[in-house]
């Protein structure tokens, strides 16, 4: 059952509002609007010696609702900006409309390019504001074209199909476009987009946002010369947006593209234009103003931005004043002026509210106001499910205050709430310190709707509840302020943090089987480790006995070598590994071992490779001897006092197997683990050339051979290299 018409509202019956224009002798449909407020408020009785005929006559001002169509007669200072877009809407297919908040976009179009459009005749209009969900929106504003034979019913369903469709893109836009021409092939059609900042302050996500764009500019191409929107030709769209957002579509670069072609920017009234806008409405009901008042006005209007709605506020409560056919000093500074006239009528409904009621009264406000990011705060449409039942009786009551504007969903099936004007947002001193102590939470909870709206929409997907940090806020604001939370918040809150419960016992879970099954394997690791380990000492101690027997049969060549195997075997025997006979004797013990008992035996100790060296050789003449080892380097010595020559020749990549002197003492050759034969200069540490990297690049060498490439080869076949 519909609700009862009290206070100031929107209501929808049926989806076209009927306008009479403003000659006053046709009719103005546009389809889908429906932005209307309640009969009572558009006439309030006059204070004062009053007649019974003056008492009734309407208010010819619009307070903090814009004119539409059938308030043409009496929406006054913007010919200008009309003649413009009249002029233009018949080249151009897309018109956007932009300005600051307050300056009267939607009233130009709606009251302005309508009505003017209407008496050129042969014009079709449809209305549509985004909301939270762009696509179902604007198929409402268009069926009723595109397929004009439904009934209200089949209409809304109808609604939701085209929606799927071209959010889909199944069925694109132009296509839609071309059957409403087929519709009425006799008319033009309008889209009027109107407070079109709502796709970015109501909760549509970035993609679907630019895919709502897309559709759009495949519908509306403006002179970009589309051929997909050939069938469009007939249809214009005319959008109206706050000049604050111009950034956020401009982020969009097909978007930004279109928008530069040109819009219609709409800035401040002037003193002659606000000046008409003050003393005409009232001249067509007979009423004049003091002498002097209406420069008073100008003086507290001039060149402030956004001032409109405020200045149509202050007329209708001086409306309400008069004293007979006049508007008085008196009612003007009864009202507090233009700047006060808003805030004061706002402080004397809030002062009409008991304690719990004021209380309840700021909750529903906090969430009827969105906070600016980068912009000023904007208004957000609420529900009655998120506000709660309990305060749907206090809503209608603010509604009757004409502090919010209640409605009917876009299919009429869901009731919801706005403030009445964004200049109350401005310019109501309460309103802005509620946001100002509550900012943080506000923002907060706007992140949460927008991620509770995807949660929603993919149905349910646990990968998109909340996770860390964003849970842990969740919950503690769950616990200080459910109340101010709507029950899907609360749900959404409440089952992230289920999600993670369950998650960690699952983790629980699987961490007990795997210390089971780590236990388990353990256990048999454990077991072969030890059997491993014995297998190891076995077979060292086997290694300390052949070194043993090596000392035995080396005792007579070399009896110091001999020895300190012999204590290496002793190491194996007691700690069970090799242990090198350097730790097991003193340095001093080992030097003087070597020069005592073997001094006759042993002309010199070449020290200096770390590892085992694998190859010696003596130069022609005796005085030198070359030496490669394990530890990768060249080394050259004086055979005679056995000191190093230089610095090791370094160069190979792994062990060194082999290294000789050239016939003539001039070059040093040496053959590597790495695969490669290199020639030394003996006086330098760089290698002069790499001689082969393989036995085939080796026996490729041009022949004949020097004797050096003759050992380079030798030492390539010897080693088998490939």
């Amino acid at each position: 059952m519909a609700e009862p018409q009290e206070g100031i509202r929107q209501e929808i019956s049926e989806a076209q509002y009927a306008a009479t224009s403003a000659s006053g002798n046709a009719t103005i449909q546009i389809t889908n609007y429906y932005y209307r407020e309640g009969p009572e408020s558009a006439a309030q009785p006059a204070a004062g010696p009053a007649g019974a005929a003056d008492a009734d006559l309407p208010c010819p001002y619009r307070g903090l609702f814009h004119f539409g169509p059938d308030d043409a007669a009496l929406f006054f200072g913007r010919d200008a900006v009309v003649e413009s877009l009249h002029q233009a809407i018949g080249s151009r297919t897309f018109l956007p409309l932009l300005g600051a908040s307050g300056s009267g976009k939607s009233s130009v179009v709606l009251a302005g390019l309508v009505p003017r459009l209407q008496r050129d005749g042969h014009w079709r209009f449809t209305h549509f504001r985004p909301g939270a969900d762009p696509f179902h929106a604007m198929a409402l504003a268009l069926v009723p074209l595109y397929a004009p034979q439904l009934n209200a019913t089949e209409r809304m369903a109808q609604a939701r199909q085209l929606a799927g469709f071209l959010r889909s893109g199944e069925v694109p836009l132009p296509d839609v476009l071309a059957q409403v021409r087929q519709n009425f092939p006799d008319d033009l059609v309008l889209l009027i987009a109107d407070q079109f900042e709502e796709l970015y302050t109501l909760g549509a996500d970035d993609s679907l946002r630019r895919q709502f764009l897309d559709t759009l500019l495949a519908g509306f191409p403006g002179d970009r010369g589309d051929a997909r929107a050939s069938a469009a030709h007939q249809a214009r769209l005319v959008l109206t947006m706050r000049a604050d957002f111009l950034g956020n579509a401009l982020s969009y670069r097909p978007f930004a593209d279109l928008l530069q072609q040109g819009d219609f920017k709409l800035g401040p009234m002037n003193a002659e234009e606000l000046r008409e806008v003050i003393e005409k409405p009232a001249a067509a009901r007979g009423v004049s103003f003091e002498s002097g008042l209406v420069e008073r006005i100008l003086d507290d209007v001039e060149a402030e931005a956004g001032v409109l709605p405020l200045l149509e506020f202050a007329l209708t409560e001086l409306w309400a004043r008069r004293e007979g056919q006049t508007i008085t000093h008196g009612a003007y500074s009864a009202i507090g002026g233009v700047e006060g006239a808003l805030a004061r009528h706002a402080d004397d409904s809030y002062a009409t509210l008991n304690p719990a009621q004021q209380e309840e009264a700021r909750r529903v406000f906090l969430q009827l106001v969105r906070p600016g990011e980068g912009s000023e705060d904007t208004r957000r449409v609420a529900t009655r499910q998120e506000l709660g039942a309990a305060h749907w009786a206090l809503v209608k009551q603010l509604a009757d205050a004409r502090l919010v504007v209640t409605n009917r969903g876009e299919d009429a099936a869901v009731e919801t709430v706005e403030v009445v004007h964004e200049a109350l947002i401005r310019h109501w001193g309460e309103l802005r310190g509620w946001m100002a102590s509550d900012r943080a939470f506000r923002t907060w909870q706007e992140r949460l709707r927008s991620d509770l709206a995807r949660w929603q929409a993919s149905r349910r997907d646990e990968g998109l509840l909340l996770r860390g940090v964003a849970l842990a806020e969740g919950e503690e604001n769950l616990k200080k302020r459910a109340g101010d939370l709507s029950p899907g918040e609360r749900e959404f809150i409440v089952a992230s943090a289920a999600a993670i419960e369950r998650a960690r016992r699952d983790e629980r879970r699987r961490r007990r089987l795997l210390f089971g099954r780590l236990g388990g394997a353990l256990a048999v690791v454990t077991v072969a480790l030890l059997l491993a380990w014995g297998q190891l000492v076995r077979a060292q101690r086997q290694r300390g006995e052949a070194l043993a027997a090596t000392s035995k049969l080396t005792a007579a060549s070399r009896p110091a070598d001999a020895l300190l195997e012999a204590l290496a075997a002793a190491g194996f025997g007691r700690y069970g590994q090799f242990q090198p006979a350097n730790t097991l004797l003193p340095s001093t013990a080992t030097e003087a071992l070597i020069e005592g008992e073997v001094r006759n035996r042993e002309r010199s100790r070449l020290s200096g490779h770390q590892g085992t060296v694998w190859s010696a050789a003596f130069s022609a003449d005796g005085g030198r001897i070359v030496s490669a080892g394990q530890d990768g380097t060249v080394r050259l010595w004086d055979a005679k006092s056995g000191k190093a020559l230089g610095e090791p020749l370094r160069g190979h990549q792994g062990a060194v197997w082999s290294a000789a002197f050239s016939a003539d003492g001039g070059r040093i050759v040496s053959a590597g683990d790495d695969g490669t034969v290199r020639l030394w200069d003996p006086a330098s540490t760089d290698p002069i050339r790499l001689v082969c990297r393989s036995l085939r690049d080796h026996q490729s060498l041009a022949a004949p051979a020097t004797d050096v490439q003759r050992e380079a080869r030798s030492t390539c076949q010897r080693w088998g290299w490939r």
